[in-house]
């Protein structure tokens, strides 16, 4: 009964002390230049994964085979697929391809099946997250051309570039999107 104490004890300790990571000063640095990217509202972010709900018809169709080597029901390589969200001042542009279901209601157009907004967004909120090194920007946006289906986004950049894009919709199931985030440059005229 005792060695069960001393065990438990020293597995609690442990399990505390591995909670809590030590920043480098590059680390520190690598922070603020994201914050800093995200603050001067000029980013671009391209993804490379799809990562839709897997749900019962989404494995039927990865179980017929369609899907292409490397892919499952909840990972798809987007690497070939345009896409982009793109933040330029206040407006956000985004052009996602989507993976999944209609939930209800929504027209279908042909055309534009995916996930596009070029807009500014209502409740945008920037989060910063110090403990973890994170940035967090969440807000709500309209579909361009589906105007019944409206989405809730939640990104979270990491000092590494890579990103996370969670699209939350109104009428289809959820997606969530990983790549890189950049500065955007400027096009010439």
């Amino acid at each position: 009964m005792k060695n069960l104490f001393l065990y438990s004890t020293l597995f609690v300790m442990l399990m505390g002390c591995g909670g809590t990571k030590e920043f480098t000063e590059q680390d520190n640095q690598d922070y603020r230049n994201l914050q800093d990217l995200v603050a001067a509202k000029t980013f671009e972010i391209i993804s490379n994964r799809a990562i839709p709900t897997a749900t019962a018809a989404m494995n039927r169709v990865a179980n017929s085979r369609l899907m292409g080597p490397g892919n499952s029901a909840n990972n798809i390589d987007i690497t070939t697929n345009a896409n982009y969200l793109k933040v330029k001042g206040d407006s956000i542009q985004g052009f996602l391809p989507f993976f999944g279901e209609q939930n209800f209601g929504g027209g279908y157009n042909g055309n534009h099946n995916g996930i596009e907004f070029n807009d500014v967004p209502k409740e945008y909120e920037v989060i910063n997250n110090d403990k973890k090194h994170t940035v967090d920007i969440k807000f709500k946006i309209e579909d361009e051309y589906r105007h019944s289906d409206r989405y809730e986004v939640q990104i979270t950049l990491y000092p590494n570039n890579r990103s996370t894009i969670r699209v939350e919709s109104s009428a289809r199931t959820s997606i969530e999107y990983t790549g890189r985030v950049s500065k955007l440059e400027e096009v010439k005229e």
